[in-house]
């Protein structure tokens, strides 16, 4: 009889211990799925638009596949660049969501017909706000960017200057005053400066990382310094090293149909 109540117990503890086996799978298994899900969403961008302009709205905005040759392009439309996404303005607003690519941050750029230049944003994990403003006859519209750590850089170095810059234009569009003129050249001397300066600081952050400060290096090189770039080149990889050569001797190439005037 004691043998008999031995096995119960050793069956019974046998089975409890079965039952702990599968709950410590289900828990598991429980795990695995919502850190899944977390890493899912960690891995995705939102970028939420807002725009102060009514007659925007039922337009398309679009992300394209980021080109250096931003600088040289005059009509954006015909250059038949990438296209990542487009969405619709309504009731003032815009969302793109999508998953970030494999290498990030990664800069596209953002383009509504309605403005002149499109602009960049990076596509990194989180939600980018942007913000599209009215300007003035000679530059329609500009734009604020903010939200995820990338993209405000992008606004504090890059976009805050090209804000500036753009009301100085603005300023200038149909004034009369010579004197008011003069003021307007020497800030927007100032203002260019100060843009050569912060694409430097933006290059010199990011240059290690891939691809974005690659993307930075060939965008912004033409302003940089010598020095800035020499002390630059011994980061760089030799094919990226190779790419920057054929662009520097692009430039120079390009400098050659233009005349001086001293």
């Amino acid at each position: 009889m004691k043998l008999w109540i031995i096995i119960q117990l050793i069956l019974h503890l046998k089975n409890k211990h079965q039952q702990i086996n599968v709950m410590k799978k289900q828990i598991l298994f429980f795990l695995a799925i919502t850190f899944s899900l977390f890493t899912y969403a960690q891995k995705q961008y939102t970028i939420q638009g807002k725009v102060e302009d009514n007659a925007l709205n039922n337009t398309r905005v679009y992300l394209y596949e980021y080109s250096d040759l931003l600088s040289s392009v005059e009509n954006f439309t015909k250059e038949n660049f990438n296209i990542i996404d487009s969405t619709t303005i309504k009731n003032n607003q815009f969302t793109f969501q999508n998953q970030v690519p494999k290498d990030h941050p990664v800069l596209c750029l953002f383009y509504a017909p309605a403005m002149k230049f499109p602009f960049q944003i990076a596509l990194e994990p989180g939600t980018i706000e942007v913000e599209i403003h009215k300007g003035g006859s000679s530059v329609p519209y500009f734009s604020l960017l903010k939200g995820t750590p990338v993209n405000a850089d992008l606004d504090q170095y890059l976009l805050k200057t090209i804000r500036e810059i753009t009301k100085l234009t603005n300023e200038m569009q149909n004034n009369t005053d010579a004197q008011k003129f003069q003021e307007v050249i020497e800030i927007l001397t100032k203002v260019s400066a100060e843009l050569k300066a912060n694409a430097s600081t933006l290059v010199n952050k990011y240059i290690e990382s891939k691809p974005l400060g690659e993307q930075l290096l060939f965008t912004f090189f033409p302003i940089l310094d010598e020095t800035d770039l020499e002390t630059i080149k011994p980061k760089l990889s030799k094919s990226t090293l190779e790419k920057l050569a054929l662009k520097e001797q692009e430039v120079k190439d390009q400098m050659k149909g233009f005349n001086l005037p001293f």
